[in-house]
């Protein structure tokens, strides 16, 4: 028979059962009513006819079960009698029966939430064609002391048409010198809103090969255009937008107010469209200032690539970096270089990274750390269970052995005790289900920015496989060890050890190693979290260069298109001195940047009577910040020498400049800054034109790019000496009333000013510093979490046993006791069990954690992984816990009254 026949015909016997009982019942009697004709016609009366006929076919109910076996057709009803019976017994003993579901629940929810992250972050390819080919390029400058910065215009406009291993090359950016701040103001009604853009040129959309899903892209002519005109008033929409503000009504070629100015809608992104995880909600034309666009140490632009069919990230990387050794012989220093002089190389390289590992960035080991963390806590969680489940199978030897008696097979009990397995296994694989799926989302939207492709993050296949493989896998694990714990050799054995209460060494032996494995499992676990609350610890006490104390900011950009550099700056500071009138605030300020989560601006500054080592007579500066107001009075920053910004410091006078402590230390070297000149780039920050500044006081480092990150080279430029402003500023603000007080006023202050400008981001500065530290700060609560059902599970592991030891050698003590021990003597020879136990798990434990705790040497700061005190109160924490969980069991052992326990034997 083909074996799709067999298969056939086991499903119909399984699902239509009736009629094929009733076909076998006929062709059964067919048989034995021919061989009774037959058998009649040989001569023999009919009733030895009939008999010799049932001898020779055999019992028809023989037969019949025969036929159900060659059909597996009994196989599927023993499984339901196992379910069946496994439900009842289970029933009939709820606390153990929900002790193990939870506690899988818990172990396994933690496995399937965590493995969703890693598969939605990690594993799971970019929603794009041929993902693999996309890579992302990034400036890598030691001089400017950073990884991963934006390329300058000229370096993107060569390597884009020049190149012959890309497919096509397109930039964008989301703040900087670019069009927008990586937020626009829109209007929709009378309502502002506040959203998430980006610029891109046309380039864009052909290297990630996606298209809008209504309407068009922006056309060559329409983008990447260096000139002073502002680019055309267009934009495309996100499709999430698109459903959310305008209720999806048809809006291509329709006229939306951005920053002040009506865009036509020109397309809407498919759904999910998104460059770099930025959450981008408006696609505009990407446009730079003149001085940007010029300029080869201006990073501004992000590039995205696509390698031609056949061409390695390899080969791409040794053609960019060739473009980039020899670009002064090709194209020489006009427009390029604040520099008369010719230059054959430049003080960076360009990176190609694939684009995935661009976005995730450095959340892969924090994400690979958790999973590494609740495999842990699933083993301990097995070994928690296996031992429940070897106490519960001890107690049914008895059981299994008369079933065996009464002829039960081994294959038979194995079949049974997977069972139990796995209806246990699939309530609490189904229950952690839930939970994975509750925990993921309550994550993210307590951690929206913490976690790189949030949107990428959901149940699906994968991640059903994995909890169906471990709940398989535990379903296993319990079977089989319920199953070795209820054999034997001899029956009478097992009865009279049954009858006693007792097990064997082996056993003894096992629960004990069980109990070790989880010990040393927490110790690694618990340690490793130690070593990151230590690092969080560390990061919160950081000194970022200013008082964050009763400081509240929030962030405005007032249109561009209908306002000069100039009205905007008398707009901040209408802003700034009515918010200063307020009651209980101390001082105001604006700021270009906030610190301390600032992207680097990598922009070039010619310095008088200065030459680099190489030649040049410039320098690249990480940070330029432009403020208005008393920015250092109110933001506490010192002054370490000369003064700051003062209001005699006008725009009739010579422009001045504030240096930090690094800029003046790496520029002049120790000699005395004040009264140096440097000339910023005027088109960074709204002036006409380039004009040198003196310097004329050095201010304290502020931490700039995270507070784990050493201070850059800043340079400080006064807006109120200019009289011109960006669109877009950070106000702050000292005061003695918290945000919410000042919510309202804060709101009525800026509506005076411009009514269609909304205010953004209202936050003290503790939680903008919180937020520079969100993702360690996660990844230390996650693993607090998980170290603690870890320790937890450990401790009820270390109190099951002694418990259940107890309880096997009740006699034992009991004659212990009647022959003169001590309750002292028995109490403390239960806890010495118990601690060495413990301390067998805790030097295991203590050396798994010192061999992999310098995998997540690069998650720490200030602390090493080998941290003595870390380690000690890990130990101490332990071993404390063991002491509480040996002492419960011991003291009930010694209250035992010998002549109850003798009576009960």
């Amino acid at each position: 028979m083909r074996m799709l026949d067999k298969v056939r015909l086991r499903l119909r016997s399984l699902f239509r059962r009736p009629n094929v009982e009733f076909e076998l019942e006929t062709e059964l009697r067919f048989h034995l009513d021919q061989l009774i004709e037959e058998n009649i016609s040989s001569g023999m009366p009919p009733e030895e006819a009939r008999r010799a006929a049932q001898r020779m076919i055999g019992g028809i109910a023989q037969c019949k079960e025969e036929c159900r076996d060659m059909l597996r057709v009994n196989f599927v009803e023993d499984l339901v009698q196992d379910v069946r019976y496994t439900i009842r017994s289970l029933a009939k003993s709820p606390g153990f029966t929900g002790v193990v579901v939870a506690t899988l629940a818990l172990g396994i929810g933690a496995n399937i939430a965590i493995f969703t992250i890693v598969h939605g972050v990690l594993l799971r390819p970019l929603d794009y064609p041929k993902p693999d080919q996309l890579m992302y390029l990034t400036a890598e400058a030691p001089a400017i002391g950073g990884t991963g910065s934006a390329l300058s215009a000229p370096e993107y406009i060569e390597f884009r048409q020049m190149n012959r291993s890309f497919a096509a090359v397109g930039a964008y950016s989301t703040g900087g010198a670019a069009y927008t701040t990586g937020e626009v103001n829109l209007t929709t009604g009378d309502r502002p809103l506040r959203v998430r853009s980006i610029s891109v040129d046309a380039h864009l959309l052909k290297a990630l090969s996606i298209q809008p899903e209504q309407g068009r892209f922006f056309g060559d002519e329409e983008t990447a255009r260096w000139t002073g005109t502002l680019p055309p008033p267009i934009a495309i929409l996100s499709h999430e937008l698109w459903r959310t503000a305008f209720g999806q009504r048809p809006l291509v070629g329709q006229k939306v107010e951005i920053e002040g100015r009506p865009h036509e809608i020109v397309g809407i992104m498919p759904p999910g469209a998104d460059v770099m995880d930025n959450h981008t909600q408006v696609w505009l034309p990407l446009w730079l200032h003149p001085n940007m666009a010029r300029q080869r140490e201006a990073h501004v632009l992000y590039v995205i690539a696509r390698l031609k069919d056949g061409v390695t990230a390899e080969v791409a990387q040794t053609e960019l970096s060739a473009f980039l050794e020899n670009w002064g012989d090709r194209v020489g220093t006009t427009d390029h270089v604040p520099s008369n002089r010719p230059l054959r190389s430049v003080d960076h390289t360009i990176q190609l990274r694939a684009l995935q590992d661009a976005i995730v960035g450095n959340a892969s080991r924090p994400i690979w750390v958790l999973q590494a963390a609740v495999g842990l806590v699933l083993l301990i969680v097995c070994a928690n269970l296996a031992n429940l489940v070897m106490a519960r199978a001890g107690s049914r030897r008895r059981e299994f052995v008369l079933r065996i008696a009464l002829g039960a097979s081994r294959g038979r009990l194995l079949r049974q005790s997977v069972t139990e397995g796995a209806v246990m296994s699939v309530a609490g694989g189904i229950l952690g289900l839930w939970l994975a799926s509750a925990g993921v989302r309550a994550l993210i939207r307590a951690y929206p920015t913490s976690i790189p492709r949030p949107s990428e993050i959901t149940i699906n296949l994968p991640v059903l496989l994995v909890a169906l493989g471990l709940s398989t896998g535990t379903a296993l694990l319990f079977g089989f060890v319920a199953l070795g714990r209820g054999r034997t050799s001899s029956m009478a054995a097992a009865l009279k050890e049954g009858a006693r209460g007792s097990s064997g060494a082996w056993r003894h032996y096992a629960r004990r190693g069980l109990v070790i494995a989880q010990v040393a499992f927490a110790v690694m676990l618990v340690i490793g979290t130690g070593l990151l609350v230590q690092t969080v610890y560390n990061l919160t006490r950081i000194d970022a260069g200013f008082d964050r104390s009763r400081l509240v900011t929030f962030s405005m950009t007032l249109p561009m298109a209908n306002s000069e550099p100039e009205a905007r700056a008398q707009a901040y500071q209408r802003v700034l001195d009515r918010l200063r009138s307020l009651p209980g605030v101390l001082g105001t300020a604006a700021m270009s940047g906030l610190p301390p989560n600032r992207t680097p601006d990598a922009i070039a500054s010619p310095i008088e009577n200065y030459t680099s080592d190489d030649g040049r007579p410039f320098a690249i500066i990480d940070y330029y910040q432009f403020v208005m107001g008393d920015y250092f009075g109110t933001m506490g920053i010192p002054i370490v020498a000369g003064r700051g910004f003062e209001r005699t410091d006008t725009a009739s006078q010579g422009k001045v400049a504030i240096v930090n402590e690094t800029l003046a230390k790496r520029i002049w070297k120790g000699q005395n800054p004040i009264g140096q000149r440097l000339r910023p780039p005027g088109g960074s920050f709204g002036a006409s034109d380039d004009v040198w500044h003196t310097v004329i006081g050095v201010a304290k480092d502020v931490r700039q790019r995270g507070v784990e990150r050493p201070a850059g080279t800043e340079l400080y430029v006064s807006l109120d000496q200019h009289g011109v402003a960006p669109p877009s500023m950070n106000v702050v603000m000292r005061t003695t009333l918290p945000p919410a007080a000042l919510s309202g006023t804060i709101q009525r202050v800026v509506r005076e000013v411009d009514a269609a400008v909304p205010v953004v981001r209202l936050r003290d500065m503790d939680s903008v510093f919180a937020e520079s530290i969100r993702r360690p700060r996660l990844l230390a609560q996650l693993l607090g979490a998980f170290a603690g059902l870890a320790l937890l599970l450990a401790a009820i592991g270390t109190y099951g046993v002694l418990s259940y030891m107890v309880t096997e050698r009740r006699r034992e003590i009991g004659i212990r006791v009647a022959l003169g021990a001590t309750r002292s003597h028995v109490l403390t020879q239960i806890m010495k069990q118990g601690l060495q136990v413990t301390a067998l798990g805790v030097t295991i434990g203590l050396a798994g954690a010192l061999a992999v705790n310098r995998l997540i040497a690069s998650l720490l700061f200030g602390v090493q992984p080998t941290d003595i005190v870390t380690i000690a109160f890990v130990i101490a924490t332990i071993t404390a816990v063991a002491v509480v969980a040996s002492w419960l069991p011991a003291w009930r052992a010694s209250r035992l009254d010998p002549n109850v326990v003798l009576r009960d034997e």
